[in-house]
Order: C-alpha cells, then sequence, then structure tokens
C-alpha cells in the first residue's frame, strides 16, 4: 500500500521569536510591576516632605506672630511718647501709664584719656622714641601683667598697636601735630568704678610721658529730684519703659509730659491681627483639610495643633486688667470669626475701638505689655512651647529639657524620611538587579532562538535542493510499496 504526506511552507520553523518580540518592552512592564511597593514608600516620603515644609511654614508664622506681639508689648497698642522734645537729652521707649517727669542732666559719662606731654619726631622710627622695658596701665585700679608692653625697638606705631591687641580694655592711636606725633590712649568704655584718677593710670613706662587728656565721669541725672549715676549716657531704669539718652548739661529741670499717641493704634491692632489670622489660617488648612484635593493625604492634626489652636483661641478671653472698661482683648472690639481668624468689629460691642483705646489707653497698652499675663508674654509662653525648649521638673528634682512639639515633630519626621531611605535604596537595587538578570535571560533566549533559526534555515536549504519548487512553497513526495 502507498501513502502520500504533502507539507506546504518551511519544514522547520522557530517561531520567529527572534525577531517578533520588544524584549525591552516587556523587561519594562515586568520592572514597573515589580516597583509598585517602592512607589508606595516614595509617596509616603513625599507626604512626609510636605509635612516637614508645613511645619517649617507654621514655625515661620509663629516667630512673625510673636514679633507682632512683642513689639506691641514694648512699644504700646496706643504708646505714650513725649509731647514735644529736649536739648539736653532725647528719649526712647514707652511708659505703660501717661504721667509727668522732671529731668535734669547734671554731668555727661566721659571717658578716661591719656596723651603723651612730648610729641616725637616719627610714627615708625623706633629710634624717636628710644625707650626700653615695660609700658603698662591700670584701669580702676586693677592691673594685669599681661598687659605690660615691650617699648624696646619699638616705634610709636608698633607701641599703638601693641596695645591695641593685648589690653582689650583700651585704644590707642598715633595723633599727628603737623611735623609731630603724639600717642593717645583711651579706655573703652566711660565712666569710673573707683575714683576719676584710677579710671586710667600709666603704672610703667613713665618716660613715654602719658599723662591725662580727660578725666572719667560717670553720667548723673535727677529724675523727680531723685539723683541717678550711670557709666554711660544711656540711662534706663529711672522711667519704666524709656531711655534717656543724654547730651548736654542741663541749666533748669526740663518737665517731660507722656501722653498716649493714639494716631496708630488701628494699625498696631491689625498688624497684630493680620499675623495671627496667618497662623490660624494654616491650622484650619491642616486640620480641616478641603477633600477634594490630594493634598489631604498630607494634612496634619496631631495633639500639638489642638493644643495650638485652643491656646490661640484663650487669646481673646483671657482676662488680663481686673479693673477698667478695658480687660481683655474682646473689649477692644477684636472678635473672633467662625473660622478661627480674628477681626475688629465695631457692631459686636457697645463702644467701637477707638471708643475702647480713648476711654482706657493704659488698659489698652496694658492688654499686650502686662508683666506674665499680657498677650505679649502669653504669645512668648505659647511659641515657645512650639518652637522652643521646655524644661520639665521631674519629682527628684532633677530638670529635664524637652523640645518644644513642632520641634519634636520635624525630628520625628526627617527620621521617618531617612528611614524610608533605606527601604528605597533596597527596592532601588533590587530593581536594578531583577532588570540585570531579566536582560540576560532575554538576551540568551534570543541568542538560543537566532541559533535554532539558522540551522532552520539550513535543514530547509538541504531539503529544498531534492525536491520541487513550486509558487506555493516546496512540496515534498514520499512513495512506499506494501
Amino acid at each position: 500500500m502507498a501513502s502520500t504526506i504533502t507539507t506546504t511552507g518551511p519544514l522547520f520553523q522557530a517561531g520567529g521569536l527572534a525577531s517578533g518580540l520588544d524584549t525591552n518592552s516587556i523587561v519594562d512592564a515586568i520592572i514597573t510591576a515589580k516597583s509598585a511597593a517602592m512607589l508606595q514608600v516614595q509617596k509616603q516620603q513625599t507626604a512626609y516632605s510636605v509635612q516637614i515644609s508645613t511645619v517649617a511654614n507654621l514655625t515661620s508664622k509663629l516667630k512673625a506672630l510673636q514679633s507682632a506681639s512683642d513689639a506691641l508689648a514694648t512699644g504700646g497698642l496706643a504708646p505714650n511718647q513725649p509731647d514735644g522734645s529736649y536739648s539736653d537729652f532725647t528719649v526712647s521707649g514707652s511708659p505703660p501709664r501717661e504721667g509727668s517727669y522732671s529731668v535734669q542732666v547734671e554731668t555727661l559719662a566721659r571717658a578716661a584719656k591719656l596723651r603723651t606731654a612730648t610729641t616725637f619726631s616719627s610714627a615708625q622710627d623706633p629710634a624717636a622714641v628710644g625707650l626700653t622695658g615695660p609700658l603698662q596701665f591700670s584701669i580702676d585700679g586693677v592691673t594685669s601683667p599681661a598687659t605690660a608692653i615691650d617699648m624696646t625697638g619699638k616705634s610709636l606705631a608698633d607701641i599703638a598697636a601693641a596695645i591695641n591687641t593685648q589690653i582689650p580694655g583700651l585704644t590707642a592711636s598715633v595723633v599727628a601735630t603737623g611735623s609731630a606725633y603724639s600717642l593717645s590712649v583711651a579706655r573703652n568704655t566711660m565712666g569710673f568704678t573707683t575714683t576719676q584718677d584710677q579710671a586710667l593710670q600709666v603704672v610703667g613706662g613713665v618716660g613715654l610721658g602719658l599723662v591725662s587728656s580727660q578725666l572719667a565721669d560717670n553720667a548723673v541725672v535727677k529724675v523727680d529730684g531723685l539723683e541717678v549715676t550711670r557709666h554711660t549716657n544711656s540711662v534706663s531704669g529711672v522711667i519704666p519703659g524709656v531711655t534717656l539718652n543724654l547730651r548736654a548739661n542741663s541749666n533748669v529741670a526740663t518737665d517731660v509730659n507722656f501722653v498716649s499717641d493714639t494716631s496708630s493704634a488701628t494699625t498696631n491692632i491689625n498688624s497684630f491681627i493680620t499675623a495671627y489670622n496667618d497662623v490660624a489660617t494654616l491650622l484650619n488648612t491642616q486640620m480641616r483639610p478641603d477633600p477634594s484635593t490630594a493634598a489631604t493625604n498630607n494634612a496634619m492634626a496631631g495633639t500639638y495643633m489642638l493644643s495650638l489652636q485652643r491656646d490661640m483661641h484663650n487669646l481673646l478671653s483671657q482676662k488680663i486688667n481686673t479693673t477698667g472698661s478695658v480687660q481683655t482683648l474682646a473689649d477692644l472690639n477684636v472678635s473672633l470669626q467662625d473660622d478661627g481668624t480674628l477681626a475688629l468689629d465695631a457692631s459686636t460691642f457697645q463702644s467701637t475701638f477707638a471708643d475702647a483705646l480713648s476711654a482706657n489707653p493704659d488698659g489698652a497698652n496694658a492688654i499686650f505689655s502686662n508683666d506674665k499675663t499680657g498677650i505679649g508674654s502669653l504669645v512668648d509662653a505659647m511659641v515657645n512651647r512650639q518652637i522652643g525648649i521646655q524644661t520639665v521638673v521631674l519629682p527628684t528634682g532633677e530638670h529635664l529639657y524637652v523640645d518644644g512639639a513642632l520641634v519634636s515633630e520635624t525630628k520625628v519626621l526627617n527620621d521617618s524620611v531617612t528611614s524610608l531611605d533605606q527601604t528605597v535604596n533596597y527596592w532601588q537595587t533590587y530593581l536594578a538587579n531583577e532588570r540585570t538578570r531579566l536582560t540576560a535571560q532575554f538576551t540568551a533566549m534570543e541568542a538560543t532562538i537566532a541559533t535554532l533559526n539558522t540551522a532552520s534555515n539550513y535543514l530547509n536549504a538541504l531539503s529544498s535542493s531534492s525536491g520541487t519548487s513550486t509558487s506555493s512553497g516546496y512540496t515534498y513526495k514520499t512513495t512506499s510499496n506494501g
């Protein structure tokens, strides 16, 4: 029995993989799929980074609020200012109350000075000095051996430079007097604590000829008949909150009247309100985020934010003055809005902001300036709890220093980012190795397929040499008798 098997097309075929598959895209797809876990970690890192930025922003706004409240605590909401100017002194600062003071400058503070009694022919030539041995000074009766200047082989300029280098309390200079030169030495501070003569003395090297050119003086000023002595011409602590800068001796006492200046009060209170509202708005954004935004995942509503928001609200109702028409910040017509911000609201109270200020300007100033209970002190304490260092007294009496809430939060967030860096590094290394492995496998596969294709072509070529070629391919016939 005879049988015939007919096959059309190549006898050997390897599927065309060597030329038909985009192996690079396949590897990319596999790596992308395996990258999902790493991308999740990186997403968490990004969220932490946003939170770190938010904490930094909140810290900056708290500092701005502190600066605004400190300015009002120091200068006053309606600062008490002198009603005139004076020739013998100037006035800076603001007392907590309106009032009048009698001021008379009796003596200005001066620094002790020495100068050589004779002149020298040269500032640079050591021979012009021609002295050996030490030059030493006593300041208020105190002499330090370390301050001795060796004049041997030194010019006048050398001696001046040595004094400036070795004696911090003195300043020396060479003064040109036409064709001659002299040495001048002065104390860096005015006044004296011993006597005028002992304020500055030469205790060695008398041969240089240094003598007193100006005796030291302490400042003496009478305020309401009380004589006050200071070592400088800047006199504070006599009139509360005020510094007197003395300029000349007075022939007679001068009355200084301090009156409330309400002209900038609205601007001053609004500067505080603006700084307050910047903090409140940021807190609202974090504690009540818009659910439609992607930033929701990065919002923070930790215990420290709840505590900060509570402290902010308490500023409005805190009773600061126990008497008078202005006892709280709310009494100045500053009201808390529904969104947690502040506003001047004249309609809420019986009097307007201006009326409340006019009725009790000292009470209005005290709202910010009162020690411990004023807004300035309260804001300082509140900000310090967030960005400062807290002191905790343990039952044993030991002191424990703890970072403020925002400082601690920043450290925690930074530690979290650092920790996740290690995870990301692991995944990056793993994925790089996986890409290398897959690429090597596909390369080996392509090489094998290419070899099979070569063998297929060779066998097909051998087969075609004994067959009949047709337009549709090769036809092979096998006949057997049986």
